[in-house]
């Protein structure tokens, strides 16, 4: 039967006449150690640097090459594998819009106010007759205005729809109506409708 890794270190020290104490003083290296090592007991043997350190500076004290003694003894006896602590489960997903229980839902109200319109009551054309006269008087500005521009360009239907455009639109810009329908409608006063302004509001009425 082969002798093991430290019965032939204790032989070799034994054939030496080496005391174990007397390593365990030189190297500082506890006796129990020792002896487990000559035992093929080494779990209470250091892991890392110290492990190789240990096992070297036995084979020197011994009178052995100490490069092939640490390379059979990390052979034999490898470093234990420190065992990795379990990992944490991750955290619950958090929700993107988080909502605290006692909030309340906010309420905007909107309150729409109305300021009036350009064309009021009193700009609009009660009869036919005075509607007609205030159409017919809008239409010979806005040809006369055509027929200027067509001796200077020498074009009629697209100045006259030019004109028209901008008539109407100057018109109701400036007076809020067609000038036909501002010269042909009756007077507010004349026809006992309001003025519209402050004093008409209801807040000075009375």
């Amino acid at each position: 039967m082969n002798p093991g890794f430290g019965d032939r270190l204790r032989y070799e020290r034994e054939r030496r006449q080496i005391d174990l104490k007397t390593i365990a003083e030189s190297t500082k290296i506890n006796l129990h150690l020792l002896e487990g090592l000559e035992s093929d007991n080494v779990s209470r043997w250091p892991s890392g640097i110290f492990r190789k350190s240990f096992i070297r500076s036995y084979a020197e004290a011994i009178g052995l090459d100490p490069e092939p003694i640490v390379r059979e003894f990390i052979e034999r006896y490898p470093d234990p594998e420190p065992i990795a602590p379990e990992p944490e489960p991750p955290p619950p997903p958090r929700p993107l819009f988080a909502i605290a229980p006692s909030a309340r839902p906010v309420v905007v109200k909107l309150t729409i106010i109305s300021t009036g319109s350009q064309f009021s009551r009193g700009t609009l054309l009660s009869s036919l007759r005075s509607r007609w006269v205030a159409a017919v008087c809008d239409a010979t500005i806005s040809c006369t205005i055509a027929a200027g521009l067509f001796l200077v360009l020498g074009h009629f239907w697209r100045p006259l729809g030019v004109s028209m455009l901008l008539y109407y639109i100057g018109g109701i810009m400036l007076l809020g109506n067609t000038p036909g329908v501002c010269l042909f409608a009756p007077d507010r006063h004349s026809a006992g409708l309001p003025t519209p302004g402050p004093e008409s509001s209801p807040s000075s009425a009375g």
